[in-house]
C-alpha cells in the first residue's frame, strides 16, 4: 500500500472515531439547539493593523444580534453563551467576545472564551455537545469565521461550507431534536430576521438594545 493510500486510510479511521463518539452520546444528553454566528463588521481594511475590535457597524450589528436572538430564535429555556479565544495581552481576535457582549448583558449569561479555539475548534465542538450542564440548552456561539466550519464538524456537521469573507449576516442553527450527533441545519439571515413581526412587534420597539441599535445604525443609512 503507497505512503497516499495510507494517509486515506487513517483519515478515514479518524472520521470514523469522530462520527461514533458523537453518535454514542444519548439523545436526552445533547444541547436542545446551537446558533453559530460570525462577528460582526470590521474595519476593512483595518487601519491601523492592530485595531481587533468591532467596527461602529459591527457594534450595531451585536446590539441586533443580542434582540433578534432573543425575539426570534431562542425566547424561553436555558442559555449559554460561548466566544472564540482571543489574546489577553493584544487584544487579537476579540471582536467574536465582542459580538456576544450586548447578548450577555441582556440576559445576564456569563461569555464562557476558549482560549485554545485556534488549535482545538473541532474538540471544542464535541467537548461541547457532550458537556452534561448543556443538556437541553441553547448554545450561541460566536466564533472566527475561517474556524467555523472545522468548530461545526466537532458539532456533527460535517460539511459546512466555507464562509466569506464578507459574510457578516448569516446565523446557522444546529437543532439536535432527532439522531444524537447529527443536528438538523437550518440558516437564517439577520437582515431578514430584522424584518420579522417578531423582531417588530409593538412590545420589542422599546427594547434598549434595539433602540440603541437604531439611534447608532443612523450615521450608515
Amino acid at each position: 500500500m503507497g505512503r497516499r493510500q495510507w494517509f486515506d486510510v487513517l483519515g478515514w479511521l479518524a472520521s470514523g472515531a469522530a462520527c461514533w463518539g458523537l453518535l454514542s452520546i444519548p439523545a436526552e444528553a445533547l444541547p436542545k439547539l446551537v446558533v453559530l454566528v460570525r462577528h460582526g463588521h470590521k474595519d476593512s481594511p483595518v487601519a491601523p493593523l492592530s485595531n481587533y475590535n468591532l467596527s461602529s457597524r459591527g457594534l450595531v450589528d451585536a446590539l441586533y444580534l443580542g434582540h433578534l436572538l432573543r425575539a426570534c430564535v431562542v425566547p424561553v429555556g436555558p442559555l449559554a453563551l460561548a466566544s472564540y479565544g482571543f489574546d489577553g495581552r493584544t487584544g487579537k481576535n476579540a471582536r467574536s467576545y465582542q459580538t456576544l457582549v450586548p447578548l450577555a448583558v441582556f440576559t445576564g449569561r456569563n461569555i464562557r472564551v476558549f482560549a485554545d479555539a485556534e488549535e482545538r475548534s473541532e474538540q471544542i465542538g464535541r467537548e461541547l455537545l457532550a458537556a452534561p450542564e448543556l443538556t437541553g440548552s441553547t448554545l450561541v456561539m460566536a466564533w472566527e469565521h475561517r474556524r467555523l466550519p472545522t468548530l461545526a464538524r466537532g458539532l456533527g456537521w460535517a460539511h459546512m461550507p466555507s464562509i466569506g469573507d464578507d459574510d457578516f449576516d448569516d446565523l446557522w442553527l444546529l437543532s439536535y431534536s432527532g439522531l444524537a450527533g447529527e443536528p438538523e441545519v437550518s440558516q437564517l439571515s439577520q437582515a431578514e430576521l430584522r424584518s420579522r413581526t417578531c423582531f417588530m412587534a409593538p412590545g420589542s420597539a422599546g427594547h434598549p438594545l434595539r433602540l440603541l441599535a437604531e439611534h447608532m445604525l443612523q450615521p450608515f443609512e
